[in-house]
């Protein structure tokens, strides 16, 4: 079994997909997702590595809302 990537793992690929096309400003998720400037392996990269890391943060977000419950009811 593969073990999860860290939320700095996940933003270190995403920065590897978008510096492929940083021409001195960050592009919006329009362009990404809808312009054909993008390769369309890099397009589906670009969108599995943002959907990837919002559920880490989701999953993180909710860690720390346990955590915080367990040791409050402690």
């Amino acid at each position: 079994m593969s073990k999860k990537l860290t939320v700095e793992q996940i933003e270190d690929r995403l920065f590897e997909v978008e510096s492929r096309y940083y021409k001195g400003w960050k592009q919006d998720e329009y362009w990404w997702r809808v312009s054909g400037d993008v390769h369309p392996t890099d397009r589906r990269l670009w969108t599995m590595y943002n959907n990837m890391l919002n559920k880490r943060k989701q999953e993180n977000d909710k860690e720390k809302v346990n955590a915080n419950t367990n040791s409050t009811n402690a």
